[in-house]
């Protein structure tokens, strides 16, 4: 009886630390610059110093989030007078300097650029993420930060993200903040959905009988529910037009999620599912004039929508 006993107690045990140790591993991202630009060069096939000669110099920021953490970032300023600031939310592990690859699509926008660091990314300040919960906030105190020190009003405003990014902007746009405009490449529609299917590749399919342990570990770490990190069911609540980017050949989030999402947009959006060959966010790198024109011919059908509701 005491063997079955101590047995019962260290199966407990082990599955207590497993489900911390792959907790541990959802909440600690590696993160720097030096990893981006190795990144860069690597799966880009240039250098982060030939990527940002294309801008013009920027400005050092540090704004806080509700929550006190600092969030730091680069303020590019059009050298003619913009139309409009674009806020660029980059992927996960990421930092502002990955948001360079769509300096090229962007070519054409006349706009202000803004990069910065999510929160435990980066120079940012050190915290749990939250699979776009809190992210969504930093999102919102950026903008703030960018109207105070610059003037734009909300529908000159854009946001852009990137995988972890757009899953962040999207819950930001479940707010009703009217900005002008969202553009997201390569979202995914929930946080669980994100961790467990690249789970399942890394780990195998034992990870998902434990996904829930795994996730209340998250939740109790946090501070969050999990289940509020739903890109999917925020999207519903988006009035403000969206582009919605995916690659069919991404091999690290599934496109299928963005088709799910996609099923959600107000009719102002558009969902454009590429067969041009990118695997995860790359097709901006591979294929910079055709995504240009998606950019392009997305912000002209948003000019005319503003000016069609504007002057009725």
């Amino acid at each position: 009886m005491l063997s079955l006993f101590i047995a019962a107690l260290l199966l407990i045990i082990l599955y207590i630390g497993i489900s911390w140790f792959l907790s541990s591993q959802i909440l600690s991202p590696e993160s720097s610059m030096a990893l981006s630009q190795a990144k860069i060069q690597t799966d880009w096939g240039t250098s982060y110093e030939e990527m940002i000669n294309l801008l013009p110099k920027p400005i050092d920021f540090t704004t806080n989030s509700f929550d006190g953490i600092p969030l730091k970032g680069k303020y590019f300023a059009s050298e003619a007078t913009p139309k409009c600031v674009i806020i660029a939310a980059h992927g996960w592990t990421g930092t502002w300097a990955e948001m360079l690859k769509y300096v090229p699509a962007l070519a054409d926008c006349q706009c202000d650029l803004v990069l910065y660091d999510h929160r435990a990314h980066g120079l940012s300040g050190k915290a749990y993420p939250t699979g776009g919960i809190n992210e969504s906030k930093d999102v919102l105190a950026i903008t703030e930060w960018v109207q105070k020190t610059k003037g734009f009003e909300d529908h000159k405003i854009g946001w852009l993200g990137s995988s972890w990014g757009a899953a962040a902007v999207l819950k930001a746009g479940e707010t009703g903040k009217n900005v002008g405009f969202i553009i997201v490449d390569a979202p995914f529609q929930d946080w669980h959905a994100a961790i467990f299917e690249r789970a399942e590749r890394d780990y195998g399919a034992w990870t998902k009988l434990i996904s829930m342990s795994i996730m209340e570990m998250v939740n109790w770490r946090t501070g969050v529910d999990y289940r509020a990190a739903s890109p999917l069911q925020a999207t519903k609540e988006i009035k403000v037009p969206i582009l919605l980017i995916h690659s069919k050949m991404d091999t690290a989030t599934n496109s299928s999620q963005s088709v799910n999402i996609s099923k959600n947009l107000n009719a102002k959006s558009v969902f454009h599912h590429l067969i041009w060959g990118g695997d995860h966010t790359l097709d901006v790198v591979l294929h910079k004039e055709k995504f240009k024109t998606l950019i392009n011919d997305f912000l002209r059908t948003v000019d005319v929508q503003f000016l069609r509701e504007n002057n009725p």
